[in-house]
């Protein structure tokens, strides 16, 4: 992702408050500087997109589109907010093509799971959605460095069509959630999310390259053509891993009897279906669990390195190292000791991934304070990598 350097002074209490922040989250000042700009540039998004409905400047629909939320999220806001519909003859018309408000765990529409639309005359709605979707230019594939994983989806929604981005509905967000605390894709844009997975070394694809408003609208054909196109894909790109996000692609692809985790392999490469949208929590946690640990072997076999976050005079006071994202995939995802070799010297640390609550936190090697202050200084950016021995190198 394309950076660019801004210099602003800010009051001494205000530098106080980030060191802490940063401190607390075992961030460095940068890393925190952009974490909390983005929640807010996305909070004012959403206070913006309020205020100009409430004072009748745009539609609903429109509210939620310039805050990246949901109708039903942006009407529930404006209810907390104590704001008054204002539905003219536009807003009724948007309200009658949603989906009736959905469960706690929805998903994007495809056959396995599909999403109550409310009813609406088959000439209005229904037809102007799928006139739509056939004028929709479909996703581009973005081809998987050898060794990298490759993410098969059934087929773009018009939403994400229109974006000109992979999954961008409700699943899609959560979808980029759970892959970030696998470590796929660091310092993800919202609404961009391909973009980083892409910079990271991975790859999208869809089975079928048509859009359509459901995948009931698929054809037979066109989905077998698309597992053999598929089939040539893997072959020429050689991914490490091949993940499936719906069950359907999966089971037209490696078999009808798949579950959720690691599955056969297909055409060489081992391939990984997540776990639904309905599925009970302990079930996500436990198959996001097996994907790390899948992860962490695919690139300990590859031999990829990765760099811890740069070491800060505080890493050394507390004598920890911290690892990003992409880190995190190299180690088991729960807490343990770790056999290393820091810069030569055979260490062992213990290791903390920081999941549960709070996910978005450095994963933390500790060694303590005195033998890591022998090896490393502030401003070391180390390099990672997991050798035949099992063991953690950093360099």
């Amino acid at each position: 992702m394309k950076t660019e350097q801004v210099n602003l002074r800010l009051e001494a209490d205000l530098i106080s408050a980030l060191e802490r922040a940063a401190k607390e989250e075992y961030l460095d000042r940068g890393t925190m500087i952009r974490k909390l700009l983005r929640m807010a540039l996305e909070q004012r998004n959403v206070d913006r997109a309020l205020q100009q409905y409430q004072l009748g400047e745009i539609s609903i629909g429109r509210a939620a589109e310039e805050a990246r939320l949901t109708h039903w999220e942006i009407l529930d806001l404006a209810r907390r907010r104590g704001i008054a519909y204002q539905l003219d003859l536009d807003d009724m018309t948007e309200r009658l093509s949603l989906p009736a408000e959905p469960p706690p765990r929805v998903a994007e529409s495809t056959s396995r799971y599909n999403v109550r639309k409310a009813r609406a005359h088959p000439t209005s709605t229904k037809m102007r959605g799928a006139a739509r979707a056939s004028d929709a230019v479909p996703l581009p594939d973005f081809r998987p460095r050898p060794g990298g994983v490759l993410l098969v989806g059934l087929n773009a929604a018009p939403k994400s069509a229109a974006a000109g981005h992979y999954y961008q509905g409700r699943l899609g967000k959560r979808l980029w959630q759970r892959l970030a605390n696998a470590g796929l894709l660091p310092d993800a844009v919202p609404g961009e999310e391909d973009t980083a997975f892409v910079a990271a070394g991975h790859g999208l694809t869809d089975l079928v390259k048509r859009v359509t408003q459901s995948a009931r609208d698929l054809e037979r054909d066109e989905l077998r053509r698309g597992v053999d196109e598929l089939r040539e894909k893997v072959r020429a790109w050689q991914p490490g891993l091949v993940v499936f996000v719906f069950r359907q692609v999966a089971s037209l692809v490696v078999g009808p009897d798949v579950s959720p985790g690691p599955g056969a392999p297909f055409e060489g490469a081992p391939t990984f279906l997540l776990s639904g949208p309905y599925a009970p929590k302990d079930e996500t946690d436990r198959v996001d669990a097996q994907l790390r640990d899948v992860l962490s072997a695919v690139f300990a076999e590859e031999g990829r390195v990765v760099t811890s976050q740069r070491v800060t005079e505080g890493d050394l006071e507390a004598g920890i190292i911290r690892l990003p994202r992409e880190a995190k995939a190299l180690l088991p995802s729960k807490r343990c000791e770790v056999s290393t070799l820091l810069r030569g010297a055979p260490l062992t640390a213990k290791y903390d991934p920081k999941l549960g609550a709070s996910r978005d936190r450095s994963g933390v090697l500790r060694f303590g304070k005195g033998a890591l202050s022998r090896l490393v200084a502030t401003g070391d950016r180390l390099r990672l990598s997991k050798g035949r021995d099992d063991r953690l190198h950093l360099d």
